[in-house]
């Protein structure tokens, strides 16, 4: 396997042959409805033939050059089109090279070097910003304010300019630019805390990063490698009104093609635009990952009423889904940002009287052990979705309500061998 985080995500053995809109076949001939969607670029499905078609043109045409082409003005004007806080655009070849693109972007144009991210927030591996808190067994006898290296062998040093603070926690963002905003260089934040239980901003808190970052001189950076495209046309920015001065873009943007980007204003994109800044990469914005990019974003563009499907899609899942934990009386934390959800199967026989707010406040109710269990249960029924509970589920055009149906139906067989 060739990711820490693939490796973990099959404790029962599986191994794709093939896959095509949200079905995967293994090479024991089982037939699979999958509900982790590559970890989220498919929005129409694995194998979508708008997309396939156009980059297998593309590598007809040649896929990579190493000079400038045209698919860079036309994959650009489209991010630029439906992204409200986008006019430059840099590519790049995954979420962690365009993080890391970025805050040097924003060291670099403002000349600080404190980073300010959020607990159980992933911005990618890269050595400055990898932290503890996927998996949330870090947490005993820490703080949210506790900067743990994510990984055996990272340089020590390399989180001396960081600062971390927890999720909707508004009283410490602002005690923290009170002390140290003259020193922030960035913010970074999913605006959708999606890669650790889909919990949304509080209200007012991404207004509040906005106006303190804003005040302060510092940049706001939106890692939109998961939201982007998927929970609005232009992202979280657009579903929240919030305009952040950097934007981070991968996954939904490609399609399953290994690409990603990150852009701004002119005003936070000129370092790079006058070549100051330094962004690098053999391999970034090469001819065939633009192609995918301009059909994926093109799609997008020419279905004005996708995000309206997409939420009905979303709904009916976690309707669906409460209803099934309901009947066999199983407490369950399910949360939903338009089609990015979390299902975390929780202790005990009672379900919180209040919506966790952060990381911590959902991992003290997430039976981890027994999430784990469910998910081969429902592996071994015909449906996969990731073994950790803070892992979300993502859907897409293909999840039709037939297929949803089924999705119920092996979770019911599941949840009453759970026992």
């Amino acid at each position: 396997m060739s990711s820490s985080m693939r490796a973990a995500a099959v404790p029962l053995p599986l191994v794709v042959r093939s896959a095509g809109g949200c079905l995967l076949r293994d090479v024991e001939d089982g037939e699979i409805i999958d509900l982790n969607m590559g970890y989220g670029p498919h929005l129409f499905g694995y194998a979508d033939r708008e997309v396939l078609d156009a980059v297998a043109d593309q590598f007809a045409k040649g896929h990579m050059t190493g000079l400038p082409h045209e698919l860079d003005a036309r994959a650009g004007a489209l991010i630029a089109e439906l992204v409200p806080g986008v006019e430059q655009v840099r590519f790049a070849n995954s979420g962690t090279e365009a993080v890391a693109s970025a805050l040097r972007l924003a060291r670099a144009t403002t000349g600080r070097t404190l980073v300010v991210t959020f607990e159980g927030h992933y911005h990618g591996w890269s050595e400055t910003v990898l932290r503890a808190g996927k998996t949330a067994l870090h947490m005993e006898g820490t703080r949210p304010t506790d900067v743990v290296p994510g990984a055996l062998g990272m340089i020590p040093e390399a989180l001396a300019h960081t600062v971390q603070l927890g999720w909707n926690d508004p009283d410490a963002l602002r005690e923290l630019f009170a002390r140290d905003g003259d020193r922030i260089a960035a913010v970074i934040v999913e605006p959708v805390l999606a890669n650790a239980g889909v919990i949304p901003p509080a209200p007012g808190f991404l207004q509040l990063l906005r106006e303190l970052t804003g005040r302060s001189g510092a940049m706001l950076v939106f890692d939109e490698v998961i939201t982007g495209f998927r929970v609005a046309r232009g992202g979280a920015q657009e579903r929240y009104g919030v305009e952040p001065d950097l934007t981070v873009l991968s996954k939904v943007m490609g399609g399953g093609f290994p690409v990603a980007a990150f852009g701004g204003r002119r005003h936070a994109m000129r370092m790079l635009a006058s070549n100051e800044a330094h962004h690098a990469g053999v391999y970034a914005g090469n001819h065939a990952a633009l192609r995918a990019v301009v059909a994926m974003l093109g799609k997008i563009r020419s279905l004005p009423d996708l995000y309206e499907r997409l939420e009905d899609t979303g709904q009916y899942m976690e309707d669906t889904v409460r209803e099934v934990f309901a009947t066999e009386k199983r407490p369950v934390h399910i949360n939903r940002v338009g089609t990015l959800m979390s299902v975390a199967l929780l202790k005990g026989s009672a379900e919180p009287s209040a919506e966790p707010r952060d990381l911590r406040q959902l991992a003290a109710l997430v039976d981890f052990p027994r999430h784990r269990r469910l998910q081969t249960l429902a592996q071994k029924e015909g449906v996969y979705f990731h073994p950790n509970a803070l892992e979300p589920w993502f859907l897409s055009t293909a999840h039709t309500r037939d297929v949803i149906d089924k999705v119920a139906g092996a979770l019911q067989r599941s949840l009453v061998g759970l026992g």
